[in-house]
């Protein structure tokens, strides 16, 4: 697996995800060629945990609801560290009749959807 902080294991950026209540809360979503994956960029950056791998079949199904998950995550983030209190992935959750998981993958957390 290849260190996000190499350039030969990624790509240009493919989105960024703003907070809008403050601007300087960036997220970006890289390609990662090797993993045949998109990778968040940021996340450890501002709350200090894991980036979010997203298996690149994930997203050619549907863009817009991987961009919408991780998004949903970074508001939860986000509050959590408004409130200071202690944030922990939810291993598994439901958006739309589909259940996806977030697993320890790495120095990421994977995506998956469970069958």
């Amino acid at each position: 697996m290849k260190n996000s902080a190499d350039p030969g294991g990624s790509d240009e950026i493919i989105a960024t995800i703003g907070n809008r209540d403050d601007k300087a809360q960036n997220v970006q979503i890289r390609y990662l060629r090797d993993e045949n994956a998109f990778v968040t960029s940021g996340i450890r950056l501002l709350f200090r945990e894991r980036e979010i791998l997203i298996p690149a079949e994930l997203v050619v199904v549907d863009f817009h609801l991987m961009g919408a998950i991780v998004s949903a995550i970074l508001e939860r983030l986000s509050q959590a560290r408004d409130m200071e209190t202690t944030f922990q992935y939810e291993p598994r959750f439901q958006v739309l009749d589909k259940t996806y998981s977030l697993e320890e993958w790495g120095e990421y957390v994977r995506l998956t959807v469970v069958e």
